[in-house]
C-alpha cells in the first residue's frame, strides 16, 4: 500500500496546501512597511516561523509566555509576559499579528483591549485561528492538555510548547463581538482548510481527512467547516 507521503506529496504538492502558516505569513508580509513597529503576539522561540519581517520593518517586536522569546532570532526585541498585560506603551504598533493564540485565550475581552491599546490609530491585527466547530478543535476541547501534549509530541513538538487551551475566540462571532467591545472596527474573516496534518499517523485517516478537505474546500457554503479562520481587524484612526 503506497505512503501517507506519498498521497501527501501527490495532493499536497505546495507549501501553502499544507501548511496555513505559509498562506497567513504572506498576508501579513503585504501589510508591512519600513517605518512600521510590529508586533508578534505569540512569538516563542521562533523555530517554526515561516515568516521573517526583521529588516522590512522599524522594528520588529515579540511577546511570549515562553523566556525563550528573549532569543528569538526574527525579533528585534523579545518580551516574557501575557498577552493580556504587553510592556509597551500605548498607541504603539502599527501592526500586531497572532499565530494559533486565540485558542488560548482565557479571557478574550482583556485581550482584544489590550491589543487595541497597544495599536496605534489605523493600526491593524491580524490573527490565524484554529475554528472551534471542525473536528480537530472539537476533539482537542473534549482532551485534557495532557492528550495534547501526547500528540504534539508524536509530532516533534516538546511539551512546553503545549499550552492549555479555551476556543472562546474562535469563531467568527466572537471575534467580531470582542472585537467590536474593544473598539475595533473593519472584521473581516477568511476561511482556510489544508492537508489534514494531525491525521498522518495512518494512511485511512489521512485519506478521509483528504476527502473532507475536498469537501470543504469546494464551495464557500462550506467554508464555516474549513480547519483556520484568519481574522483582521483594525483601529479607528
Amino acid at each position: 500500500m503506497l505512503s501517507v507521503s506519498y498521497w501527501e506529496d501527490k495532493l499536497y504538492p505546495t507549501g501553502a496546501s499544507r501548511c496555513p502558516v505559509h498562506t497567513f505569513g504572506e498576508k501579513v508580509g503585504h501589510h508591512v512597511r519600513p517605518e512600521m513597529t510590529v508586533l508578534d503576539i505569540g512569538a516563542g522561540a521562533g523555530e517554526r516561523s515561516v515568516y521573517d519581517f526583521r529588516g522590512k520593518c522599524h522594528e520588529m517586536v515579540g511577546v511570549d509566555l515562553d523566556p525563550r522569546v528573549v532569543e528569538n532570532p526574527l525579533l528585534d526585541r523579545g518580551k516574557v509576559c501575557t498577552a493580556t498585560e504587553i510592556p509597551l506603551p500605548d498607541n504603539s504598533v502599527d501592526l500586531a499579528f497572532s499565530i494559533y493564540v486565540c485558542e488560548h485565550v482565557e479571557d478574550p475581552t482583556l485581550f482584544m483591549q489590550e491589543v487595541s491599546r497597544v495599536l496605534k490609530p489605523g493600526g491593524q491585527f491580524l490573527s490565524l485561528a484554529p475554528n472551534r466547530v471542525h473536528y480537530v478543535p472539537l476533539i482537542a476541547s473534549l482532551t485534557p492538555t495532557s492528550f495534547h501534549k501526547w500528540v504534539n509530541r508524536k509530532r516533534g513538538r516538546d511539551d512546553d510548547d503545549t499550552f492549555p487551551t479555551f476556543y472562546r475566540l474562535n469563531s467568527t462571532r466572537t471575534f467580531r463581538k470582542h472585537a467590536s467591545s474593544a473598539g475595533l472596527s473593519d472584521v473581516q474573516t477568511e476561511s482556510v482548510e489544508v492537508c489534514p496534518n494531525y491525521l498522518r499517523f495512518a494512511l485511512p485517516f489521512f485519506l478521509v481527512g483528504a476527502a473532507y478537505e475536498r469537501l470543504v474546500n469546494s464551495s464557500q457554503l462550506f467554508a464555516r467547516f474549513r480547519v483556520n479562520f484568519i481574522f483582521s481587524c483594525r483601529k479607528p484612526g
